[in-house]
């Protein structure tokens, strides 16, 4: 006979446990109060990242977890269900004084693989002198087994440059990248405006002429990097709880209405462009 979730200390007398990535938490904690004083209850969240989500999960020590990407094979447990929250625009970044304003997807693509790898090879607006530095790729290769997020400009860690440097934070990427004008890396809008006051200022790049700030662009699904936010709750009948299911209901609408906050496109404006779901996830892009 399948256990029930059985709750961590940190969610002792709770109604409700879940464990949220970093983007996430920022949205569902304080939307997780008012659902409290609205329902009567007590909702336990807790910080962490996809892997802490996934771990949760399968000791069955919550009844949702939140996760920045689309979710790996081993992520899809028996019982379990994912829902699809919204899309955010991945953005690369570069010192305040480079010259470059704007790469080719494929340009960026050469960059991080370490087959364009001096800043003076690459085309600088009108009346600007090039960068005369090497280029100094920086990543955070978060997720691996997981589609999606900085996979989407090299699929795997294997085809990065060997000359890149590799951190294993955001504020990090955001203060390697603010540090040294021969860097360059990426972040999702949100964790670069978070982050970008106290690590120092970075600039954003457009891509093929597209700037990640205007949403137009990744909702036409021309705008090539993005992340894809996915919440999964139990759906087994021995795991299930009606309460998850009234919680992701209503962030869902919450979502809505503050997602521009957090660089969040709906899943509602996402519908409407044409991108594809299954049930409540994200499975593809407009035809």
């Amino acid at each position: 006979m399948a256990r029930g979730i059985e709750y961590d200390v940190w969610a002792d007398g709770a109604n409700l446990a879940m464990t949220m990535d970093q983007h996430l938490y920022s949205m569902v904690a304080p939307f997780a109060k008012r659902f409290e004083a609205e329902h009567g209850v007590r909702v336990a969240v807790k910080e962490g990242t996809c892997s802490v989500s996934q771990g949760l999960l399968v000791r069955k020590r919550v009844d949702m977890g939140g996760f920045c990407c689309p979710p790996a094979a081993s992520d899809r447990l028996p019982g379990l269900r994912f829902h699809t929250l919204g899309v955010s625009a991945l953005a690369l970044i570069v010192h305040p004084d480079n010259p470059i304003d704007e790469l080719t997807v494929e340009q960026a693509r050469a960059i991080f693989a370490g087959r364009i790898r001096h800043w003076r090879d690459l085309p600088v607006p009108a009346g600007r002198n090039p960068l005369d530095r090497p280029i100094w790729p920086v990543s955070r290769l978060h997720c691996k087994q997981r589609p999606g997020h900085w996979r989407a400009i090299l699929d795997h860690e294997d085809l990065f440059s060997p000359q890149m440097n590799e951190v294993g934070s955001i504020p990090a990427m955001i203060h390697e990248v603010a540090s040294f004008p021969d860097a360059i890396g990426y972040e999702v809008l949100y964790d670069i405006e978070r982050y970008v006051g106290s690590e120092g200022r970075v600039k954003v790049l457009r891509i093929d002429g597209m700037d990640p700030r205007d949403d137009a662009h990744l909702l036409a699904a021309r705008y090539p990097f993005y992340r894809a936010h996915n919440i999964a709750l139990w759906e087994d009948k021995a795991l299930r709880k009606p309460l998850a299911q009234s919680f992701l209901d209503a962030f869902e609408t919450d979502v809505t209405q503050v997602g521009d906050a957090f660089g969040v496109i709906p899943v509602g404006a996402l519908r409407k462009a044409g991108w594809r779901f299954v049930g409540g996830e994200l499975v593809g892009e407009p035809p």
